[in-house]
């Protein structure tokens, strides 16, 4: 059930690529978000370019071993992509984050949202380290519940905060939300799969990871751009009021 001991290196040709679509993501949605002076806008633009740019030194450090270790665990040794978990520690809150700015979601709905997060990416690091196959599904699976809390919150509980925005906002979230809400489900199948059930190779594994990462951040950061809802602050009010400084009609 464990992965085999391999060279701290394995798929490091698709770290480097994934280093490489990462910074570039980053410096491309940062240029682009220059200028921006609408508050929500600019934060909602900070958080699409800190996403890649966090995956970018999590892949760089992969690419060079520095973020792969070998673990001694009872029955074994198992590879651990800790880079992996630190990025999906930062940039899945950030995510959340930005969805939530994104439709003016309260405070405390985010911070559940991105308590449960962090418990679902800490409880994953349990599964990926348990010793004893059937700890490891355990925890995997308490992980997956985690997990669909955090979809809850992305699915259900932002929509209904869009419902109250202008239809600009409310198309680019539908488009968000297909976005993580699609991606995201597919990341404890792909691990259970890799890590979990070993089905396929570490250099499978990474390429597959990879492709998820590109998908739900630099997609992010794509919508983001071209969302007209964010062009102006008008987007901040509910749909019938005036955003703050807007004459009434």
């Amino acid at each position: 059930m464990f992965d085999t001991p391999v060279s701290p290196v394995a798929g490091a040709g698709w770290f480097a690529v994934g280093t490489a679509v990462m910074g570039l993501a980053a410096l491309y949605v940062a240029v682009r978000g220059r200028g921006v002076e609408d508050p929500r806008a600019r934060g909602v633009h900070v958080v699409a370019a800190l996403v890649p740019a966090v995956a970018c030194g999590a892949y760089l450090a992969m690419a060079l071993g520095v973020g792969v270790a070998e673990v001694a665990v009872r029955g074994g040794t198992l590879r651990l992509h800790w880079a992996r978990y630190a990025d999906w520690l930062f940039t899945t809150p950030l995510l959340l984050i930005g969805l939530g700015l994104f439709v003016g979601a309260d405070g405390e709905t985010l911070f559940g949202a991105v308590a449960a997060d962090v418990f679902m990416i800490v409880t994953g690091v349990a599964a990926t380290l348990s010793g004893v196959p059937t700890y490891r599904y355990v925890w995997w699976g308490v992980s997956t519940v985690a997990f669909l809390c955090v979809l809850y919150f992305v699915v259900v509980a932002l929509g209904r905060e869009a419902r109250d925005r202008d239809e600009a906002t409310r198309s680019t979230f539908a488009a968000l939300r297909v976005l993580i809400g699609a991606s995201w489900t597919v990341y404890p199948v792909w691990w259970l799969v890799g890590t979990g059930l070993g089905l396929v190779s570490p250099t499978a594994e990474a390429a597959g990871f990879l492709l998820l990462d590109t998908v739900a951040k630099v997609g992010f950061g794509l919508l983001v751009l071209r969302s007209p809802a964010l062009a102006g602050a008008d987007a901040d009010a509910p749909e019938g009021e005036a955003a703050p400084g807007t004459p009434a009609e």
